[in-house]
């Protein structure tokens, strides 16, 4: 896990003085992504392409692993980002094919792999990825995201020479960007998210795809998509029973995230995901499959909160051999420290408060010494855990299997999980509306978001929303809203603050739930294996939540990082007095997307307006100051 910087020259003539100028450029891009890296940092320079590198060791640690790495005999060069976590594998494989090895690291496994199978080695690999390789023969750059798009990759083009970056503070300074993107401004005030279709906050700047190859030759730049999440990727091997094969796939999909050369942690919630993970690798650990004979495992306590979660963790890790519980204790007045300085870091406006609570956490890790650390992100999107967001869909998808079994859900969902006909029966017609309808509604009537907007920007960039998303009528449309939210929309935005939060502290987070396989796995399984009578996740409780106590798999309530903005804007005298300084600054009553006093009078009144999305605005117009964008 690194941070990786570069630049490919798109013209045909490179004089000293504009390698000079693009040298410099690229040594300050470096600098200003060191966080992601402090054990080393190194550069490469060739034709016209440029390669800069801040080294975050986990995987052989010597010297000989250093990045850029140049194989001058294949005449090619290498900057990654990410794990390949069956890189022993894959090595063993290119050994018997006749390749030898200078080092233990994965990187060098990709490179090799680039030069036995081409652009073709992506499908090879397992894990998490953004790499760029430059093939000094050919002249041809071969550039990769991982299927998920868990590492970033920006690029942009300025002045002829495409500068790419794992942030965009980097492209930011390399390109000059003062321009924000209206179309996604829009969509994230006006919706509350950003849809993944390429396009970034900043205006002529682009993030590479998920499961997207880039590749630059003869001074063009093409994408190509290699690989997407679909319904039925792949057939399940009658020879087990589902369970098994989950079971299967979850236990070597955690032992694998196991693999470093430094100690790996775990983030403990009182939740399903993290639990499910921590149990296996205690029995990893007891079967002697780990090096490790002790897992630590951190857990956030917010004292503050009625939902805090403390005591589930620690009525688990009694349950656990080998796991050594470490609780870091945050004080409300704590997560509103910084708070400036900590949204301007992440480098795109967020979804929510949460991003705060996941800030301060990896702080604390990084203070303890922590390098590497696995969470449960992926589950909820792959195996139906976001109930209150998908119970709808989930109703209208069984009215095609008859009225008996429809009337099963709905009072499953209205015993167990406690919902009234009212919002049951709002949220199947929300699940049959155009997303772009659905979401203007509320943001119209509920959040009444547009009511501060300026009448003149609304109009010029409501129809930006890229309808990704429109309802197909049938059995099949629950699983296809949920390829939705991997594919396009939600699991995108956590994975981006995910990623900026950690490695600002030079952590790397591994999730087991993101492995392709898992993912695939989830959408060849009948759907009632993943939600069912009102029990989300269900698969996973019939297995491994078995061995968990009753008060986590039988816990129908999620949770998450509940950090609520406007408990602190409504009690916190010192975070109201920082918010309402943000809302006096000129910066802020200039912009001419918004009604800037409008907006003050909201705030003036949380309690009478509590869907007003006031942590969007903030988070805008600290984003906007922070990168001098002059065109809002």
């Amino acid at each position: 896990m690194c941070g990786i910087n570069g630049f490919v020259d798109l013209q045909n003539d490179l004089s000293e003085t504009r390698a000079g100028i693009l040298s410099s450029k690229l040594k300050k891009m470096n600098q200003l992504t060191a966080h992601r890296g402090p054990d080393s940092d190194g550069f490469f320079f060739k034709d016209k392409v440029g390669f800069a590198f801040n080294r975050l060791s986990i995987i052989d640690l010597s010297s000989n692993a250093d990045q850029p790495m140049a194989n001058e005999a294949l005449g090619l060069a290498i900057i990654f980002n990410g794990e390949i976590y069956n890189y022993l594998e894959l090595k063993v494989e290119l050994q018997n094919k006749g390749y030898t090895f200078q080092n233990e690291s994965d990187t060098e496994v990709i490179l090799l792999a680039y030069k036995e199978y081409g652009e073709f080695c992506v499908h090879h690999f397992n894990g998490m990825w953004a790499f760029a390789i430059y093939d000094f023969r050919t002249k041809k750059i071969f550039c990769s995201r991982d299927r998920f798009g868990v590492k970033p990759f920006y690029y942009a083009v300025s002045v002829g020479v495409m500068f790419f970056s794992s942030e965009l503070k980097a492209i930011h300074s390399a390109c000059g960007l003062n321009k924000a993107n209206f179309g996604k401004v829009y969509e994230y005030l006006a919706y509350g998210y950003r849809v993944n279709d390429g396009e970034t906050f900043f205006e002529d700047c682009s993030e590479l795809l998920p499961g997207t190859n880039l590749i630059i030759e003869s001074a063009q730049i093409e994408t190509h998509r290699y690989w997407q999440l679909g319904e039925n990727h792949t057939k399940h091997d009658l020879k087990v029973s589902y369970e098994e094969a989950y079971l299967a796939l979850f236990e070597d999909a955690v032992k694998i995230r196991f693999r470093s050369d430094v100690s790996v942690a775990i983030m403990l919630s009182g939740g399903l995901d993290s639990t499910a993970i921590a149990k296996v690798a205690d029995r990893l650990i007891e079967s002697g499959c780990l090096h490790d004979n002790i897992l630590h495992a951190y857990t956030a306590s917010f004292p503050d909160f009625e939902d805090d979660e403390t005591a589930l963790v620690r009525e688990f890790v009694a349950t656990c051999d080998h796991i050594k519980l470490h609780e870091m204790r945050i004080e409300k007045e704590e997560l509103v420290l910084d708070f400036e300085k900590s949204l301007a870091e992440l480098d795109q406006p967020l979804g929510s408060f949460a991003s705060i609570a996941h800030n301060k956490i990896m702080k604390l890790c990084k203070k303890e010494g922590i390098k590497v650390v696995l969470n449960g992100q992926g589950s909820d999107e792959a195996f139906a855990g976001y109930i209150q967001y998908i119970a709808g869909v989930f109703l209208v998808s069984k009215l095609f299997k008859g009225p008996v079994e429809f009337w099963k859900e709905y009072m499953a969902l209205r015993r167990i999980n406690g919902y009234s006909n009212i919002f049951l029966i709002s949220q199947m017609f929300k699940a049959v509306l155009n997303q772009s309808t659905a979401s203007y509604l509320r943001a119209k009537y509920r959040e009444k978001t547009l009511d501060i907007l300026n009448p003149e920007f609304v109009k010029k960039n409501k129809t930006h929303f890229k309808q990704f998303y429109k309802f197909s009528f049938g059995a099949d449309s629950f699983n296809k809203y949920l390829l939705h939210q991997i594919n396009y929309q939600g699991i995108n935005t956590i994975l981006q603050y995910e990623d900026s939060s950690s490695m600002n502290q030079s952590i790397e987070i591994r999730s087991p739930f993101m492995d392709y396989r898992l993912m695939e796995f989830a959408f060849s399984i009948p759907v009632e294996m993943k939600f069912s009578k009102g029990i989300t996740k269900k698969i996973q409780r019939d297995t491994i939540g078995k061995d968990l106590p009753s008060s986590i798999s039988r816990n129908r309530k999620k949770i998450g990082f509940r950090t609520p903005f406007l408990i602190y804007l409504e009690d916190n005298d010192d975070f109201k007095k920082l918010i309402f300084s943000i809302l006096d600054r000129d910066s802020f009553k200039s912009r001419k997307i918004w009604d800037a006093l409008a907006i003050k009078e909201k705030f003036a009144n949380v309690k009478e307006n509590k869907e007003f999305p006031f942590w969007r605005i903030i988070n805008l117009e600290i984003w906007a100051k922070a990168y001098g964008i002059n065109n809002l």
